[in-house]
């Protein structure tokens, strides 16, 4: 027996050296000695370490943020996304914001928050005194205010903060409607002014959205217009006897978040995640929340500063990653994490990758931001094992699709001898 299972060893051994040399053989490569690289690849069943290169290094994530803010999503939030607080005083409806981002988000059809407001009150006090962080967060580049990836945060979301501009023939129209008198037919650089809500749309294009700049006046009037009644927004302190009203499917939200790697909705689940905590609505204090109770295991601390990916002051480690995605994988239901995930060949960010097999092996976040390219996620082998794994590319001046394509190579060595 004895000589039986000391030959085993020796076969896995053997077996796992190969492997190994197969992946060392890639990452060695010309093509990955101008970047930073670094993959980790992790076992969950037997919680083994299967390969680590620059795995305890620290990389600029992208929107491999995401499955930080997913996973801290879970643990926090309910099946239904906290949409307001409020409180009915005589015919007036007091509502304060949780930073709910679908209120007239059009990916989603469910109206319960629109006709609730519509038809509760005959007049709304929105109060607007618990959110006093920047509406954009460290780390974010500048010049995005004009772009539809980088709406401003705020703690009541109308239309994901975003106009969208429709032009035919000399005829302009916006939604919401309020801001029609403020766009115009305009060639020029940027869509919108920097310090002013006025929105530019060229002569040769048809339609637009973009970013508007939150303020008081701004909410009241589009909220006053798309409710139909008196809104007045307060600095008042909101009452301390009040419901919650919920709206949208928490999984609908965290699914459209990580396929299409949306940016507004993964800010404002961290606003979402401080409303269930004491104090006012704050990116960082959730942040600090997670590290403190949800993520005091990692065995490599992040710079963690925004939920969706676009500061470059965030950096973890490829081992970061493993840890939060085998957390995801043994504390929530495997076909509710992989019913989330973008899917190779299918779904998502990688829909038109991973297609060379009838079954879908990838189930992962894509990362992008300029000279980087990240992946991190499950991957399944022929073999029939779900492995963990992290890969992230910085610092390359190479075609991202490149780079792209050699990440698929190394995952289909991982599929195919693991």
């Amino acid at each position: 027996m004895k000589n039986i299972i000391l030959f085993v060893s020796i076969i896995s051994s053997v077996q796992l050296f190969g492997q190994k040399e197969l992946i060392d053989n890639e990452l060695n490569t010309e093509f990955y000695s101008s970047q930073f690289t670094g993959f980790y690849l992790y076992d969950p069943f037997t919680s083994e370490e299967l390969y680590n290169y620059n795995g305890n290094k620290f990389f600029i994530p992208a929107s491999n943020t995401k499955i930080f803010t997913l996973y801290t999503a879970m643990k926090t939030l309910g099946d239904s996304i906290p949409a307001f607080k409020y409180q009915l005083i005589g015919d007036e409806l007091h509502v304060e914001g949780t930073g709910d981002p679908t209120f007239l988000h059009p990916k989603y059809n469910n109206n319960k928050s629109l006709n609730f407001l519509k038809n509760n009150g005959a007049k709304i006090v929105l109060h607007w005194n618990n959110f006093d962080e920047e509406s954009f967060l460290p780390g974010w580049t500048w010049d995005d205010f004009r772009k539809d990836y980088a709406p401003e945060r705020s703690q009541f979301p109308i239309h994901e903060n975003l106009v969208s501009i429709s032009k035919k023939g000399n005829s302009v129209e916006t939604f919401p409607n309020y801001f029609k008198e403020f766009t115009v037919i305009k060639d020029t650089i940027e869509q919108r002014d920097f310090y002013e809500n006025k929105f530019y749309i060229s002569k040769n294009k048809r339609r637009e959205r973009v970013p508007f700049i939150v303020n008081k006046q701004t909410i009241e009037n589009t909220l006053s217009e798309v409710l139909g009644k008196t809104i007045e927004v307060s600095d008042a302190e909101f009452p301390k006897q009040f419901m919650i009203f919920y709206g949208e499917k928490s999984d609908n939200v965290y699914k459209e978040m990580m396929e299409n790697s949306d940016n507004f909705l993964a800010e404002h689940l961290l606003l979402l995640i401080s409303s269930t905590l004491p104090g006012k609505l704050s990116a960082l204090e959730t942040i600090d929340y997670s590290k403190k109770y949800l993520l005091k295991d990692l065995k490599q601390p992040p710079q963690w500063f925004d939920g969706s990916g676009l500061s470059r002051y965030n950096l973890f480690t490829p081992q970061n990653f493993v840890q939060v995605l085998d957390k995801l994988y043994k504390e929530f239901p495997q076909d509710r994490i992989f019913s989330i995930f973008p899917i190779g060949g299918k779904t998502g960010t990688i829909k038109n990758r991973y297609k060379d097999s009838k079954d879908s092996y990838v189930f992962a976040k894509t990362g992008t931001l300029n000279n980087n390219v990240t992946l991190s996620g499950y991957i399944k082998t022929k073999s029939g094992k779900m492995l963990i794994f992290s890969l992230l590319n910085n610092n390359s001046i190479k075609d991202l699709s490149e780079i792209r394509d050699k990440n698929e190579k190394l995952l289909r060595i991982i599929r195919d001898n693991y």
